[in-house]
Parts: C-alpha cells; sequence; structure tokens
C-alpha cells in the first residue's frame, strides 16, 4: 500500500508535465480554429494535475486544503475548453460567439466560487486531517459536487457524441482523426469515473491525471500522424464527399490538407501519398501546372479557367475559404473532366463545317452537270435530236452519283463510338472482293486485329482500291497492277503502330498529295472527287491519322496510324 501511494505524486507529476509540453506544442498553432480552446483545456489539465501533485508533496494542511480548492480553476477550464474545441472542430465554429462562450463560463465560475467558499458545506461536507491519505486530509463531496459532476459528465458526453457523429460521416481520411478525439475527449471521463465511485478501493489515487496521459498521448497523435490543427474538419463541412469532380483544400501554407477519392486518384501518378505535401514540391516535374495553379491560388476571389492537361480538358473553380470568423485559412479547388464535352464541341464543331461544306459541294459540283443538262434540254427542243437526250441521263447520271457520294460522306463522318475487333487481312479482302478489279491483284501481309467499325472499314477500303484502280493502273482493267496491305512498323509498346494502303502505279504527283482530301478535287474529268475525302471522314471518325505519301514502288501510298489493336478474336466478315 505504501509502496502504491509513493507511486502518485510520480503519476501526478507526469501528468501535469505532458499537459503543459502538449498545450505548449498546440500553442504555436494558435492562429488556426479550434486551437484555443484546446489551449485552455490543456492548461486546464495542468493546474488540476498539478495541484494534486502539490497535495501529494506538501505536509501542511492549510496548503493541502487550498490546492484542493484550486484544482478545480483547472477541472472547470478542462472541461470547458475541450467543449468548445469539439464545437470548432467538428464545424459548429459558428456557435462559438461572446454569448456562447459566456454561457459556458457560468458553471465554471460556480464551480470554483463553491470550492473555495464552500458556502453550508455544500461543496465539501467535512475536511478534516488524516495522515494516512494522500494529502494529509479526508473529505465527503457536497451537493454542490454532485450537481457539478452531473454537469460535467453531460458536457463531456455531448462532446463525444459529437464527434462520434463526425467520424460517422466523414469519410477514411478522417477516421483515424476522428478516432484520436474519441479516446483522447473519453479517457479523462473515464478514469473521473474510476475516481468517484471509488473503484480502487483502499488505493487512494485520483485516477483522472491517467486519463490526461492517455488523452494527451492521442492528441499528440492526433497532431503528428493526423494534423489535427489543420483546416480539414473545416472544408470537409463544406463540400461533399459523393461528388465525381477532384476536390482538393490547400492551407495558407500551400500545403495540400484534403483530397477527394477522385482528386487522390489523379494525384497517384505525382504521390501516392500527397496529404500534406507543398504543392509547389508535388508539381515540380509539371512546371506548367504548378504555374497554372498559382495562379488561381493568388486570387483573392472565386475564379473559373479551364485547363488542357495531357490530351484531357478540365474546368477548375477555385474558392478561398474563411473559418466562422471570417478568417482566410486556405483554398477549395474543384476541378471536373470537361475532355468528352470538348469533344462532343469540337465533333459538333466539324460536323458544322461539314455541313458548310457539303453546302459548298453540292451548289458547286451539281451546279455544273445540271448546266450541261439544261443547255442539251434546250438543243433537243430545237433540234429534236434523241442524241442530246443521251448526254442529259450522262448529266443525272453524274448528278446521282455526287449525290450519293455527298450522303456517304455525311454519314461517314459520324464519331465511331462503339468500334469491335476486325480482322485487318479479312476485311481488306472483303473490300476487294467488292470491287471491279479487273486484272489488278491485291497482295495482304498482316495479321492484325483492329477496333474498328466494320461496315465503314469496308467503304474505306473499297475507296481506295477504286482509287488505286482508276488513278493508278496505265491501263483500264488494272493489268498488272499490285495494291498491297500492311501494317506499319512496331510503335514501342508491343502493339502495331497503323496499316497502309499501297499500290505500284503511277502515283501522286507531290504538288497533288496535300489536295487529294478536298471533298470535289479530282485529276479525272469524270471523277467526283469524293473517293478520298471519304476515306479521310472515316479515318477521322476513328480517331485515325492518315497521311498521302510515295509507295516503295513509286505509285501511291495512304498511311493510318493512332490504331488501336485487339489481341481478342476479331470479325472476319464474309464477302457481300
Amino acid at each position: 500500500m505504501e509502496s502504491t501511494n509513493a507511486l502518485v505524486p510520480i503519476i501526478y507529476a507526469v501528468a501535469t508535465v505532458i499537459a503543459a509540453v502538449l498545450g505548449g506544442a498546440i500553442w504555436r498553432h494558435r492562429e488556426k480554429t479550434g486551437v484555443v480552446p484546446l489551449v485552455v483545456a490543456m492548461a486546464g489539465a495542468v493546474i488540476w494535475a498539478g495541484s494534486l501533485f502539490a497535495r501529494s508533496a506538501v505536509d501542511h494542511v492549510s496548503l493541502s486544503v487550498f490546492f484542493l480548492r484550486f484544482l478545480y480553476v483547472g477541472v472547470g477550464a478542462s472541461v470547458l475548453g475541450s467543449f468548445l474545441f469539439v464545437l470548432a472542430y467538428t464545424g459548429r465554429e459558428r456557435l462559438l460567439t461572446r454569448r456562447t462562450v459566456a454561457l459556458l463560463s457560468i458553471e465554471p465560475v460556480l464551480l470554483v466560487a463553491f470550492a473555495f467558499a464552500n458556502p453550508g458545506n455544500l461543496f465539501f461536507e467535512s475536511i478534516s486531517r488524516d495522515p494516512t491519505v494522500v494529502g494529509g486530509i479526508a473529505f465527503r463531496w457536497g451537493p454542490a459536487f454532485d450537481v457539478h459532476l452531473v454537469y460535467s459528465y453531460c458536457l463531456s458526453l455531448a462532446g463525444t457524441i459529437l464527434i462520434l457523429e463526425f467520424l460517422h460521416n466523414s469519410r477514411s481520411l478522417y477516421r483515424g482523426q476522428a478516432a484520436m478525439l474519441v479516446g483522447a475527449s473519453a479517457s479523462p471521463l473515464l478514469t473521473n469515473v474510476v475516481y468517484t465511485l471509488d473503484v480502487l478501493g483502499s488505493i487512494d489515487i485520483d485516477t483522472t491525471p491517467i486519463g490526461f496521459i492517455v488523452g494527451g498521448a492521442l492528441y499528440s497523435v492526433a497532431i503528428v500522424r493526423y494534423r489535427l490543427v489543420d483546416i480539414a474538419p473545416i472544408a470537409r463541412d463544406r463540400v461533399l464527399d459523393t461528388v465525381t469532380d477532384g476536390v482538393f483544400v490547400v492551407d495558407t501554407q500551400n500545403r495540400l490538407i484534403d483530397v477527394n477519392s477522385v482528386g487522390r486518384a489523379w494525384l497517384e501518378e505525382f504521390d501516392e501519398s500527397p496529404i500534406g505535401t507543398d504543392l509547389d514540391s508535388l508539381f515540380a516535374d509539371r512546371p506548367e501546372l504548378r504555374d497554372e495553379f498559382r495562379g488561381l491560388r493568388d486570387r483573392s476571389v472565386e475564379t473559373e479557367r479551364e485547363l488542357a492537361f495531357r490530351g484531357g480538358h478540365f474546368h477548375v473553380r477555385t474558392t478561398p475559404i474563411e473559418d466562422g470568423r471570417d478568417r482566410h485559412v486556405g483554398w477549395l479547388f474543384v476541378v471536373r473532366d470537361i475532355t468528352d464535352r470538348k469533344r462532343r464541341e469540337a465533333e459538333l464543331q466539324r460536323q458544322n463545317e461539314r455541313l458548310e461544306r457539303f453546302a459548298d459541294l453540292v451548289s458547286h459540283d451539281l451546279r455544273n452537270p445540271l448546266n450541261v443538262a439544261d443547255g442539251y434540254l434546250e438543243l433537243a427542243r430545237e433540234t429534236d435530236d434523241e442524241e442530246y437526250l443521251d448526254e442529259i441521263e450522262r448529266s443525272h447520271e453524274r448528278m446521282a452519283t455526287i449525290i450519293d457520294d455527298v450522303l456517304a460522306l455525311a454519314r461517314e463522318g459520324a464519331e465511331v463510338t462503339d468500334p469491335e475487333p476486325v480482322a485487318l487481312a479479312a476485311i481488306a479482302e472483303r473490300a476487294w472482293n467488292g470491287v471491279d478489279t479487273g486484272a489488278a491483284s491485291l497482295a495482304i501481309d498482316t495479321d492484325a486485329s483492329i477496333l474498328a467499325d466494320p461496315e465503314r472499314t469496308t467503304r474505306l477500303f473499297e475507296n481506295l482500291f477504286r482509287n488505286s484502280l482508276e488513278h493508278g493502273a496505265e491501263r483500264g482493267d488494272g493489268a498488272d497492277l499490285e495494291v498491297a496491305v500492311r501494317t506499319l512498323g512496331d510503335s514501342g509498346d508491343g502493339s502495331d503502330a497503323g496499316f497502309y494502303v499501297a499500290d505500284d502505279g503511277v502515283g501522286l504527283p507531290s504538288s497533288q498529295r496535300g489536295r487529294v482530301f478536298e471533298g470535289g478535287y479530282t485529276t479525272d474529268e469524270n471523277g467526283t472527287g469524293f473517293g478520298l475525302a471519304i476515306v479521310e471522314e472515316i479515318a477521322t471518325a476513328h480517331g485515325w491519322a492518315i497521311e498521302a505519301a510515295e509507295s516503295d514502288a513509286g505509285g501511291a501510298r495512304f498511311e493510318f496510324t493512332g490504331i488501336e489493336t485487339d489481341d481478342r478474336d476479331a470479325t472476319a466478315p464474309t464477302a457481300d
């Protein structure tokens, strides 16, 4: 028993030192919301545990009684400060008005007054000397103490419930932090219950300071590991976890304090654990992104802008964050991926341009055969010569061909949204069988499977083959002309970079290569000039790039890059 009582002053001294050190550490962050009431709570813990230590260390009844009364200054400050801190931490700092603080301060003031004055023995029923107990005096609690006990327990339980509510509503990033605070706030309460109910029996020790040791350790973990005094809880009250946008919270020290799951996924390439990282360091390898961030951060009002990054487009909205006392504590960045929207806008713009081009084509290319037909119609009326009717029929046939090609140009340009695996060799063979190739031959040297629209890719090959037969062959039957379909070189990642179609015909003059894809451009008086324009539209609809070049044999060569390959079983369409 004596050895146990000898440890009591040591326990009280350790509790005093821990509370003092922790209070000093937290005070360094006093500009942060919620820190001041937390420091008040720690100061109260120092007074509480220090008074207990002084009682156990002095051998004088009057001093022992004084420290017994004085410790309730710490009790009142500790309970009040802890509850005010919980209000601030859980996003209820708007309640921290002067009136609220004044009302909550009434009980601690009355507590200290009753502890020192003890009117009618309402606080202590009796105080007598007893050398066998720590502090040398014995006493019994009065009804005023019981009222204080109920009040302080209710306030402590209310604070714990608020933190539990925050724990329930917060996602995993803050659950560890909130769990530390639940333990820190509950441990003094539980150890005080042990002391009040005299659970330890013959061991004369106020176990509440042990609760402060545990609570102090948990507060330390929360501060060091979970950055307790940062602005994250305040910002968390102002954003939604369920949004599909990336949400980033940055404090005034340029540190990333919070990020939702979407934003965290975007930052994985920079840092798998970005919380607490200085953003200048985080984006050190991306100076253009760092400079954009700085420009947004330096604005004192809400700012919006669009950024292009790594082939994507993003809308960024920056909002300064203020706490419940209108103090600037950081910035909220909400980033939305608008790549799909930009792609749709670009597609709409391209379609509008195509419509304008179609209007020009129809008005220009149809006007010529129509004028020809009108001229022959007048001659036919004047001469009754049926030969002119044949010319009119040919003009009408040309107009029908132009209309078909323009319609094909319009249809084939729609973006391919659901490509499927296609065997390149099989679809080229299908297209070849659908064209009047005469005596020409086809050489296929590829086993690649690509993701494409089978029908439109078939038309692409058909138009390329017709182009070779009509413009590459010196003879009309295509004799001695060979058309080849092969894959391009390796792209470096194990997939084919693309494919090409080449012939060994007369080739394309370098002066014409830049115009061959223009709608209506042709060097053949009988051609419509839409065949290669349709090829380009189909390639663009797939997201491919096309380039006209010279083949190894001196003929025409059309290269397609940006092809997405697929190793699954590809479709091998049958010939029509």
